[in-house]
C-alpha cells in the first residue's frame, strides 16, 4: 500500500499549527490547496488576530508552500447565526474544512 507523503505531512503540520494549542478565539479554520499554493482562511472573534508566533509557525512549518491567510472577523451573535445550520450563514468555507465550532459562548 502506498500513502501520500505529501498530503499527509500538509494535514500533520495544519494540525500543528491550528489544533494544538488553539486559541479560544479561533472559529473557523478552512483551506485550499492549489499545487504549492495554499490559501488557509481563518474566523476569529472581533478584536482578535492571529499572534505574531502563530504566524512565525505556519510560516516555519509550511515552508514548503507559498501561502496566503485570509482572516475574518464576527461577532459571537454573527458567527451564532449559523448553529444547527450547515454550511456558515456569513461565510463561505474553502475547499477543505479543518476546524470549526458549533457555537460560541
Amino acid at each position: 500500500m502506498e500513502y501520500n507523503i505529501d498530503y499527509l505531512e500538509l494535514k500533520y503540520n495544519l494540525i500543528n499549527c491550528f489544533l494544538i494549542n488553539l486559541h479560544k478565539n479561533i472559529l473557523d479554520i478552512s483551506y485550499s490547496i492549489h499545487d504549492k499554493n495554499i490559501t488557509i482562511q481563518v474566523v476569529l472573534l472581533t478584536g482578535y488576530n492571529l499572534s505574531p508566533t502563530s504566524l512565525e509557525i505556519i510560516h516555519e512549518k509550511l515552508s514548503n508552500f507559498k501561502f496566503e491567510i485570509k482572516e475574518i472577523h464576527l461577532t459571537k451573535s454573527e458567527y451564532n447565526q449559523s448553529k444547527g445550520e450547515w454550511p456558515p450563514l456569513n461565510y463561505k468555507w474553502l475547499d477543505y474544512l479543518l476546524f470549526s465550532k458549533a457555537e460560541v459562548l
